[in-house]
């Protein structure tokens, strides 16, 4: 042997029995952080290709920009690609057709198309003047393919082009509905036309497209000082730019910091997993320890010691973590690719993620030299003395005699010996406590993602009709006709007005925007309501609701004058069918008596799960014109699968979380009553049954529970409260209320922890003979 550290293989063989739950923890704590940042990873990347395929892979757009600006950025060497766009008629509002469709017109370089956007699913970009590339949804709407002929009508007269292709520059926008065509034509024939229907204010756009989104953040600055750009003038991709973790937008980054937090609960579980586990192991050998003194080992030595000794575990249990981490999320990401699919179609599934990986590796490491820094300076004072009195030094000298008060001696010892050690009664409580902290945070994700998926609301239609421009077109009678098909659930009508003249005492009203609710909306409206009384907004009265938003200024209890008339705010939406600026909700016969007896604006049909197709063909053929319809049955799925797969992935936190604490529950109390196994010895000699024995292993680990308790509601529901501010309050009115089903449910967990950790321990320590229990080393 040629140092002190020869002894660690020799140790670990000799101890591999005691040691295995210490490597399996380690094990647990890089397999769950490998899991966690390569799943994250992977829906990052998943969620990047998808906003890149739905909205063009640009980082910056740039407003009014001069030629000779435009050449100076295209020869920057972090760019890639850079072209020029222009568009007119994007709501359809104005009388331009293709064939019998609304257009919308582009002037556009091919540049813009095929390597910014890679839009083109079919032919090729317009390489003269007189050919047109049209938006996917076209060959649906319209019949037509590459090679035919169509016209486009405009006020000033008519002009035919040969379509030359099927693409687009943003796939989302012309997703899932027929009334709205996208016409991409060469910038010479878009200024031709402009001209022609003396249009001149259009703006030019530039998209660029840089090498990454870390030189796109750079460049934005860079860009506005050397040519004088205005700040508002510089525009970012948020969705492309946000999945890469560059983008400015404050609410991605306020999720970034809520992530992180949660992130950090998660290691902060691992960590304190690896510790207790340590702590334990190490406490059994104390008379090791004291023996490594008595042959000359220092102090220092010994704390070398145990560090390596850390390592020599962290070394073979790291790479299997990372091993099961990758193989989980490998199936994780599988199950949300192909068993979910919509949205997460793009997500990739047999890929190394080297973030999990690093992360894995650090946190094995980082963790495992923390969790043993503390063990190895209360090994390095163990007295050579020690050696021979055997477990004494972990023995804390008795000041005073348990306490029995009213409780049975077994029990009174189980609780002292809970509290004796203060360190251990810290882990085995901060154990618990975290385990309910995080379980109370990650259900908060729960309740932000119902709220956040439109799919998850019950308003949320299938089909849509509008009025151009919320045009108020729709006879109130079709409502009625729509809701006799066979097939449509329900259906429900309202109407619109915007910019109306009001007067306040609340500063910054002087318009509202006013939206009538029938008597289906009004139920459905129930189920958002938070704050006030809706049941009074019914009828003919003077109330009204407004949907919340940080900067609608409305509260309950305001008074709008509107015309003549006062209405009273008597409730507050989290959510509306109209958005959230300034809106006044009221029923059906109020709007009639404010602004006159009008036709809807939108009907919303919802189908029942009997609908077919021909029900869906039978309402669309209300389209014309003047009425858009739109079929949200598709959006709606990848919402809900969305929202699936959201749901999947808190459940697998939870249960994670769940596991962690279950297992560290379980093995700290199963190695605190390991290293006290001559006590328990000594005990049964002077007497003490197995019974007894179990009610204070049973005392010791429910003393845990309910400090754990009691120190996990204390921190986790005003971190939970925290947390729901900061997502859904802030954001979506919604007040945060201790759920009580919630509290019930966490405390059951707990009490059954103890008990499945209690059970084990106690049945090893009464199935062993009196002599082996004392002479355990």
């Amino acid at each position: 042997m040629k140092s002190y550290l020869s002894l660690i293989p020799i140790s670990a063989k000799v101890h591999r029995r005691r040691n295995r739950m210490t490597i399996l923890c380690i094990v647990f704590a890089v397999f769950l952080v490998t899991a966690i940042f390569s799943v994250a990873d992977m829906v990052t990347q998943g969620e990047h290709i998808a906003m890149i395929n739905k909205h063009g892979n640009w980082h910056i757009s740039l407003s009014n920009v001069s030629r000779d600006t435009a050449q100076g950025i295209r020869v920057r060497p972090d760019v890639t690609a850079a072209g020029f766009s222009s568009v007119f008629n994007l709501d359809g509002e104005q009388p331009y057709y293709v064939n019998e469709k609304k257009a919308v017109l582009y002037g556009t370089e091919e540049a813009c198309i095929k390597q910014i956007s890679n839009g083109i699913t079919e032919g090729d970009f317009p390489q003269k003047d007189d050919q047109v590339m049209l938006s996917p949804n076209a060959a649906g709407a319209l019949k037509v393919w590459p090679g035919d002929e169509i016209t486009v009508h405009t006020p000033a007269g008519d002009r035919v082009f040969t379509v030359s292709g099927l693409g687009t520059d943003d796939k989302g926008y012309y997703e899932g509905q027929t009334y709205l065509v996208g016409v991409y034509m060469t910038q010479g024939a878009f200024s031709s036309l402009m001209e022609q229907n003396k249009i001149a204010d259009n703006d030019t756009t530039l998209y660029v497209q840089f090498q990454s989104a870390a030189k796109a953040a750079k460049a934005k600055k860079e860009l506005a000082a050397q040519y004088g750009l205005p700040e508002e003038s510089i525009s970012e991709n948020t969705g492309v730019m946000g999945t890469a973790g560059y983008s400015k937008s404050k609410s991605m980054n306020g999720f970034y910091q809520i992530a992180a937090i949660l992130f950090v609960l998660v290691l902060l579980a691992g960590t304190l997993m690896i510790s207790g586990s340590m702590n334990s192991n190490l406490a059994q050998r104390t008379q090791f320890f004291g023996m490594m003194r008595c042959i000359g080992a220092s102090r220092r030595q010994i704390i070398r010691f145990v560090r390596l000794e850390a390592l020599n575990w962290c070394k073979r249990a790291a790479p299997m973590g990372m091993l099961l981490g990758t193989l989980a999320s490998w199936g994780f990401c599988g199950m949300l690719r192909y068993g979910i699919g919509g949205e997460w179609d793009t997500m990739p599934v047999f890929k190394v993620s080297s973030v999990g990986l690093i992360c894995g590796a650090m946190v094995g490491i980082i963790t495992v030299l923390l969790s043993a820094e503390s063990p190895a300076r209360r090994a390095a004072r163990v007295s050579p003395v020690s050696a021979v009195s055997g477990n004494a030094g972990n023995t804390p000298a008795v000041r005073r005699a348990a306490s029995t008060g009213f409780l049975k001696i077994e029990s009174s010892l189980g609780i002292h010996h809970a509290v004796a050690v203060r360190k251990g009664w810290f882990f085995m409580t901060a154990s618990f406590a975290l385990g309910i902290i995080l379980l109370l945070s990650f259900s908060v994700l729960l309740d932000f993602a119902k709220l956040l998926m439109p799919s998850q609301s019950v308003t949320t239609a299938d089909l849509a009709l509008n009025g151009y421009a919320n045009a108020r077109i729709l006879d109130r009678e079709l409502v009625d006709e729509i809701r006799k098909m066979e097939g449509v659930s329900n259906v429900y009508g309202c109407n619109y007005r915007d910019n109306i003249p009001a007067v306040s005492l609340r500063e910054g009203i002087d318009h509202v925007n006013v939206v009538s609710y029938d008597e289906t909306l009004l139920e459905y409206a129930k189920e958002s309501v938070v704050q006030g009384d809706l049941s009074e907004i019914y009828g003919n009265s003077n109330k009204a609701a407004t949907v919340f938003n940080k900067d609608n200024p409305l509260k309950v209890g305001d008074i709008v004058k509107i015309g003549g008339t006062e209405i009273e705010i008597s409730c507050i939406l989290s959510q509306g069918l109209f958005g959230d600026s300034q809106i006044l909700i009221c029923s059906q016969k109020t709007y009639d008596r404010l602004m006159g007896p009008e036709k809807y604006c939108l009907i919303g049909v919802q189908l029942g799960r009997n609908a077919t197709e021909e029900t869906a063909a039978r309402i669309r053929d209300f389209e014309n014109s003047q009425v858009i319809v739109s079929d949200l049955r598709e959006s709606n799925q990848q919402n809900n699968t969305t929202y699936l797969a959201t749901r999947m992935i808190t459940y697998g936190f939870l249960a994670i979380i769940g596991i962690i604490t279950l297992f560290n529950i379980v093995n700290s109390i199963s190695m605190s009553v390991s290293a006290r196994t001559k006590q328990y010895g000594a005990m049964r000699a002077v007497g003490m049954d197995g019974r007894q024995l179990t009610l204070m292993i049973a005392a010791e680990a429910f003393t845990y529970a309910v400090s754990g308790l009691i120190a996990g509601f204390g921190i986790g529901i005003p971190l939970s409260r925290f947390l729901y501010i900061g997502l859904i309050t802030r954001h979506l009115g919604v007040e945060w209320r201790l759920s009580g089903a919630l509290i019930g449910i966490v405390i059951v967990f707990v009490v059954f922890s103890a008990l499945i950790a209690v059970y084990a321990p106690a049945k090893r320590i009464c199935n062993m003979a009196i002599t082996a229990t004392i002479n355990e080393l």
